[in-house]
């Protein structure tokens, strides 16, 4: 390990690690990582999942510069640039990774149907992007500041505006676990109101094992930004932030994990089917009510040709009390009392 003094002042003005990174350890994170940029790459073009790969790619690319600062900090832990880029390429990387993992909640709610939402699709997307857009900018200023800088009080800044990105970062995932559980309680109470059509697709085994995989991979992303956090507010030279078997266990093998599994079951490879039968699917904007028959109309006889208002005229009728009181219907049976007078006595 090389001492202080083989570096110059500007570089190595502060100390921000005080062990020697292993070279072995985080070669292999290095490595793991850039091979997985390619293989995300080559499955977003295959099913068409561009957005997502891209979002993915970028995420681990960040990953293997933040790496390259690790194995560079194995040979002079005190020199600063390697040092920010490890502090900068670690904690904006897995962001970028969440973000990806929001991409894909519309898409299960489309299986399933637009109704069973918590919330309306552009709020969702305006709320989760805005969270992760400022997560990054708050993230980056926060890391640079808090590492350039060597005054006290840019440096607390840097440390606070950085606590406030990650802060930012782990809200954003406990609303995106609420909003899930939320939306798996609707379809658990009105499971009976599915549309069977999908249900192949709702009902496989690959698709049931993709939302596990899915939910462990949102857990294991909350466990790393949680760490992350806690390693920040505590502070560079803290016990916690010293520790490179807990950095390695919480940071690079929950990351890899959960990369690893949205790449074993690739969204755009189990929703393939989804999306092209959900696409056809069409809901009402406004609530069916129920079809009531429309009144019976008489048909009319005004139309008619051989209709003739002068000519129709309404039978005179000599009305009176006495002769309608005798008179008797000359078809019509005898009428009887509903109570028999002869069966009385």
């Amino acid at each position: 390990m090389a001492s202080s003094s083989d570096c110059a002042s500007s570089h190595c003005s502060r100390v921000f690690i005080t062990y020697e990174p292993s070279l072995a350890g985080n070669v292999v994170f290095l490595a793991l990582f850039a091979v997985l940029i390619p293989l995300t790459l080559a499955l977003g073009i295959k099913y068409k999942s561009s957005v997502f790969a891209t979002t993915v790619s970028t995420g681990l690319a960040l990953e293997v510069v933040g790496y390259v600062g690790r194995v560079l900090l194995s040979n002079n832990p005190t020199y600063r640039s390697d040092f920010v880029l490890f502090l900068v390429g670690t904690i904006l990387g897995p962001t970028l990774i969440c973000s990806a993992v929001f991409l894909i909640m519309p898409q299960i709610v489309s299986v399933y149907g637009e109704e069973y939402r918590s919330w309306r699709r552009a709020w969702y997307s305006f709320l989760f992007y805005a969270l992760t857009a400022i997560s990054l900018a708050l993230e980056l200023a926060g890391g640079l500041i808090s590492t350039i800088q060597d005054s006290p009080e840019e440096i607390d800044t840097g440390v606070y505006v950085l606590i406030a990105g990650l802060a930012i970062q782990l809200i954003a995932l406990l609303v995106f676990v609420g909003h899930a559980v939320l939306f798996a309680i609707a379809i658990h109470t009105r499971h009976h109101m599915l549309d069977t059509k999908f249900a192949g697709i709702y009902n496989s085994a690959s698709f049931k094992t993709f939302l596990f995989a899915l939910s462990l991979a949102t857990v294991l992303l909350i466990i790393r930004t949680a760490y992350r956090t806690v390693v920040i507010a505590e502070g560079y030279g803290s016990s916690i932030a010293q520790s490179e078997i807990l950095l390695l266990i919480l940071d690079g093998l929950m990351i890899l994990v959960a990369t690893l599994l949205l790449l074993v079951f690739f969204p755009g490879r189990i929703l393939r089917e989804s999306r092209s039968q959900a696409s056809t699917r069409s809901f009402p904007k406004t609530p069916l009510r129920p079809i009531r028959p429309a009144p019976y109309e008489l048909p009319s006889t005004r139309n008619s040709p051989t209709f003739n208002r002068m000519t129709v005229k309404p039978p005179a009728v000599n009305y009176s009390p006495r002769k309608f009181q005798h008179q008797v219907p000359p078809h019509s049976p005898p009428q009887r009392s509903m109570v028999d007078s002869e069966a009385l006595w």
